[in-house]
């Protein structure tokens, strides 16, 4: 394997003009030609040793088992696993300035100061490296990447003096110049002589959405001529990128048994695979496992009812108020559905339901979408709602930014819980007085309390006959108070018997 032409002397003696006789000279690492050499000895009847039988470690057993499911149902075909990748050999300042930083703290990029040193490392060619994960901004007519100049404004590829770049929305936070380029920024320019000197790995999967880009943007054209690109990836399959540290592993299971609706501008729905629960199981766990995600099953103490009552606690009014956010025409309900209450306007506009967030989504992920949802998903057009320098009306809610981002995390998170609170059953059940100490019966006309008020006969005849039935009620109330009851004893059935009968104001 190392030299194969080492086996070519004295070979062609007894070998006619067109026998082939000399194996090729492969560029074979170590690594690979080891790997040759375990396959071609293994083709043998005996099984191997057991010290030569791959052995996972349990992560990473369950990353390639749920690749097997993934591949086998082509997730791949609409949803993008991995995106672009581009090794970059950039000359240095060629690839704009930073912007600034004005957002929450724990947003900041945190990189080492050996990798800020690394890279402001300059090669032998002049040229600093780094590495950019992102996804290439599209042509919204061609849905090829788009070119442009130095200023970010597109141009053709036969263009002449013209320094062709590449605009990318990056998904994973990176050092330019020893600065950070963060996930949710304005878009990066990448030169291309950059990407020459370097190498680019495409995206894994995504195809079918890449391919419907500009169908979706042309046909929404028709309707409103001023539709946003970026806006188009919204209906489409979404990328599956940090799904692991997104959803919660029980709502993922339940979904890919039984998938529905959960964005109401996408224009296609998620077939049924009809899939086992085991297959189910080994998605959810790959998806965790390649996001470095805890699974299966993960405690969060912020799911906790108690969590809820300490800030109540500490914060009168606390889920009150991130509920006056939630219903304020300016922030949630603009674009939300929101129990069975649905925005006005185009229905591609419409944002997913919020009701089911506390079973779909983990609350880091929830909170951290409030503070920035483009720190999650870059294309979205969901905008920063509570800025940290600028909180939300103290009309709606008093205090700072992040307790009023801390608020609608928690309102998210037990909104099924909040919704209960705020629903009785009491006036749908009619509430009966306690009898009196003593029932008084006998043979002649009823007595009436002569505490209580002379009950009419109209009063008396919408009483049920039932010997069951005990309570007469009026609806002439609009709530349930024992304290205005009439008691009175009334005939039952013709019987010489009387039972205590207590009228009840009830809305029902």
């Amino acid at each position: 394997m190392r030299r194969p032409r080492s086996y070519d002397y004295k070979k062609v003696e007894n070998k006619s003009y067109n026998e082939r006789y000399r194996m090729p000279q492969f560029p074979f690492d170590a690594k690979q030609r080891e790997k040759v050499m375990t396959f071609v000895l293994g083709l043998v009847a005996d099984p191997p040793a057991s010290e030569f039988v791959y052995s996972p470690t349990p992560r990473e057993k369950a990353r390639l088992d749920g690749l097997v499911v993934a591949e086998r149902f082509n997730c791949s075909g609409c949803h993008t696993l991995q995106m672009d990748r581009w090794d970059l050999a950039y000359e240095p300042e060629t690839m704009g300035e930073p912007p600034g930083f004005n957002d929450y703290p724990f947003f900041k990029g945190h990189f080492s100061p050996e990798q800020v040193r690394d890279s402001l490392k300059v090669d032998t060619a002049g040229r600093r490296r780094t590495s950019l994960v992102g996804m290439p901004i599209l042509d919204p007519e061609t849905g090829i990447p788009q070119l442009v100049d130095e200023d970010g404004i597109p141009v053709e590829p036969d263009e002449e003096d013209v320094i062709f770049h590449r605009p990318v929305a990056l998904w994973k936070d990176a050092l330019v110049d020893g600065e950070a380029r963060l996930v949710g920024g304005p878009n990066v320019f990448i030169p291309e002589d950059a990407i020459q000197a370097g190498k680019h790995y495409p995206a894994k999967g995504g195809d079918l959405a890449r391919l419907l880009f500009p169908v979706v943007i042309e046909d929404e054209k028709a309707i409103n001529p001023n539709v946003k690109p970026s806006d188009a990836w919204g209906w489409l399959p979404p990328p599956l990128v940090g799904e692991g540290k997104k959803v919660q592993s029980p709502w993922l299971h339940k979904f890919f048994l039984n998938p529905h609706p959960i964005r109401p501008a996408a224009v296609l729905r998620m077939p049924k695979f009809n899939l086992q629960s085991s297959q189910a199981a080994a998605l959810v766990d790959y998806f965790s496992v390649v996001d470095g995600a805890e699974y299966p099953y993960v405690y969060d103490p912020r799911l906790d009812e108690s969590a809820v009552d300490i800030a109540e606690q500490q914060h009168p009014g606390h889920l009150d108020g991130a509920m006056r956010i939630v219903t304020n025409n300016n922030y949630c309900v603009k674009c939300h559905l929101v129990g069975d209450y649905a925005p006005p306007g185009n229905p591609k506009a419409l944002a997913p339901q919020l009701e089911r967030v506390h079973e779909r989504l983990r609350p880091d992920y929830v909170h951290g979408w409030i503070a920035n949802p483009k720190r999650y998903l870059p294309y979205t057009g969901m905008p920063v709602n509570i800025p940290y320098d600028k909180p939300v009306s103290q009309d709606l809610y008093v205090g700072d930014s992040e307790q009023q981002l801390g608020a609608l995390t928690d309102l998210l998170m037990h909104y099924d819980e909040f919704t209960k609170r705020q629903f009785s059953l009491e006036p749908y059940l009619p509430q009966v007085a306690s009898p009196p100490a003593e029932e008084q019966a006998g043979e002649g006309p009823a007595e009436q309390n002569p505490e209580a008020p002379r009950a009419s006969e109209e009063q008396a005849k919408a009483v049920d006959p039932s010997p069951d039935d005990i309570t007469a009620v009026s609806g002439s109330g609009d709530s349930v108070d024992a304290r205005n009851s009439v008691t009175t004893k009334l005939p039952i059935g013709g019987v010489k018997a009387y039972r205590t009968v207590t009228q009840v104001e009830s809305p029902l």
